[in-house]
């Protein structure tokens, strides 16, 4: 993070002409492609390869469908970003709801406290003999650490309220939507913690030098890795790496789905036909839990493939940090401030298709080696073997010597995910805690330095996190599919609302782009929620499935 200039600040004279014709173009992009690194671990390698484990080849139209469907809003939104230069939870920030001011016992102390009495007991948790730990333990724990919380709460209220009468004590109006996502976080850590811990697995299976555990210790050595890297690097570095990194994985995932085809495991036309037929898997040939674990498995696969969520939230703060917003400049009268503007968005809009093109084309074939190798030997992708059945799926494609590709594969594509998604969750949690009033995010080295600090932070909780569940896929399948039953219509209907309330109308999308938006607007606002009732109908026989 080396950026002298403020990329978040727009002014009269910061604009720059955007580029004519692809040569130039070309050299402009690159938010996309951390996006890339952030999904290809989580979604394709994870999810896609076990929703095709358990579903063969029948669901291949549902994992085209999640690519295709959150594009647009992730552009429209951007859309917004690069033309008045507020970032993702400042633009949400200005839904229609209730608001509320911050709280006065909401300060850095507080939190502080709150990170290190978690910490404190998942850590005296863990160093229990096992024998010792039980649900009872766990919640006198939890108990501990939740009265220590509010005790600091009471003491910090009380500072706090001095500050407010001396006028020291910043506390704005805070919307809905801010505080919707900073409750989020908590799932997030859990699902971001299933990427660290799958990169320990991998180089667990590489070097088996701690035992059955062992992913555990390495997670947190890959953690202390991607740290170090994210405090010493900036964004131009950050994207230079995950390029790199995304496209060896993802030629090594093409060719061995290529080479499929000369083993017992090749893909005929059927099978793809069928896949591409809109149908589902049948109900009378599985019970009613494994046809909704189906049905939850997936939910995550389309959660966490194409732009997830987190992918959503982070691609403004890269657009932001690529110097799109900036190059565009303030809002000015005229003709002038809305040809830059609509520049600089056709440049963010090619990035967008371009990313698409690269995640598509390797969820793809994800999900065909899935539904070929694992479909049909099993078992699906879980717990402490999840690397090791990934490993074998490219053997059978291609020969015991792919399994050293794999695991050197599979571990830059999950470390790829691990840094985009800490650098981007970092920059959201400071920016949220700079729209709530608790740092200043609008002076440059203040929003750096948080940065920094909360990257650390977040690597922390990310390791704590797969040392106490340490089974990636359900921890993805469980977090995946509640964030977006929330996030994913709140996203679909605010790209919506911002299109015809907040856009500059010299720059609004045209009747094509509006369309397809409202197709997609709609389609995340209901798939998640219908996922989630169809999965609960299920699970207390409120309609009859399964055989």
């Amino acid at each position: 993070m080396s950026q002298t200039s403020d990329p978040y600040a727009q002014t009269d004279a910061s604009f720059v002409p955007p580029p004519r014709g692809w040569r130039e173009t070309l050299r402009h992009l690159g938010p996309g492609m951390i996006l890339v690194g952030s999904v290809v671990g989580s979604g394709e390698l994870l999810m896609t390869t076990k929703l095709g484990a358990v579903a063969g080849f029948t669901l291949l139209w549902f994992i085209l469908l999640s690519c295709f469907i959150k594009f647009v809003v992730q552009a429209e939104v951007a859309r917004h970003t690069i033309s008045s230069g507020q970032t993702f939870l400042q633009v949400f920030s200005t839904l229609p709801g209730p608001s509320s001011p911050r709280p006065l016992w909401l300060t850095l102390p507080w939190l502080t406290t709150v990170a290190i009495a978690s910490v404190t007991a998942v850590a005296v948790y863990i160093q229990l003999p096992t024998d010792s730990q039980t649900l009872g333990t766990g919640l006198l724990l939890v108990g501990g650490a939740l009265i220590t919380v509010c005790i600091a709460a009471l003491m910090f209220r009380t500072a706090s309220r001095r500050q407010l009468q001396a006028g020291q004590f910043h506390q704005p109006q805070v919307n809905w939507f801010v505080w919707l996502w900073l409750a989020s976080m908590l799932l997030t850590f859990v699902n971001s913690g299933a990427i660290l811990g799958a990169a320990g697995q991998a180089v667990q299976i590489a070097f088996p030098l701690f035992g059955e555990h062992g992913a555990r210790i390495w997670a947190m050595l890959v953690a202390i890795v991607a740290a170090v890297l994210l405090l010493s690097g900036s964004y131009r570095s950050l994207e230079k790496t995950l390029v790199v990194m995304v496209a060896t994985f993802t030629l090594l995932t093409v060719v061995c789905t290529v080479m499929l085809q000369w083993t017992d495991y090749a893909i005929s036309w059927q099978q793809l036909q069928h896949g591409l037929s809109m149908s589902t898997p049948s109900a009378s040939t599985m019970t009613a839990d494994a046809y909704r674990d189906v049905v939850l498995i997936a939910l995550a696969a389309y959660a966490a493939t194409g732009v997830a969520y987190g992918e959503m939230w982070s691609y403004t703060y890269w657009c932001v940090e690529k110097g799109y917003a900036r190059n565009v400049g303030k809002v000015q009268p005229g003709t002038e401030w809305p040809q830059r503007a609509r520049g600089w968005i056709r440049v963010m809009y090619t990035d967008v298709l371009l990313t698409m093109v690269v995640y598509t084309a390797s969820t793809i074939c994800f999900y065909l080696l899935g539904a070929a190798i694992l479909y049909r030997n099993g078992p699906p992708p879980d717990g402490l073997e999840t690397l090791v059945i990934l490993r074998d799926m490219y053997t059978e494609s291609m020969a015991d010597w792919a399994a050293t590709l794999f695991v050197v594969g599979g571990f830059f594509v999950l470390f790829s995910t691990v840094l985009a998604g800490t650098a981007g969750f970092s920059r959201l949690l400071t920016d949220a805690l700079g729209i709530v009033g608790v740092v200043n995010a609008e002076h440059y080295p203040t929003r750096l330095r948080f940065i920094r600090i909360f990257t650390v932070v977040m690597l922390v909780m990310f390791s704590i996190a797969y040392w106490l569940f340490e089974n990636p896929p359900q921890m993805l399948a469980v977090t995946s599919s509640l964030i977006a039953a929330v996030m994913y219509p709140i996203l679909g209907l605010g790209a919506l609302y911002l299109r015809y309330r907040r856009v500059d109308p010299r720059i609004a999308p045209g009747s094509w782009t509006t369309a397809w938006l409202w197709i997609c607007g709609l389609g995340l606002a209901v798939i998640s929620p219908g996922g989630i009732l169809l999965t609960l109908a299920i699970k207390f026989e409120w309609i009859a499935v399964g055989a």
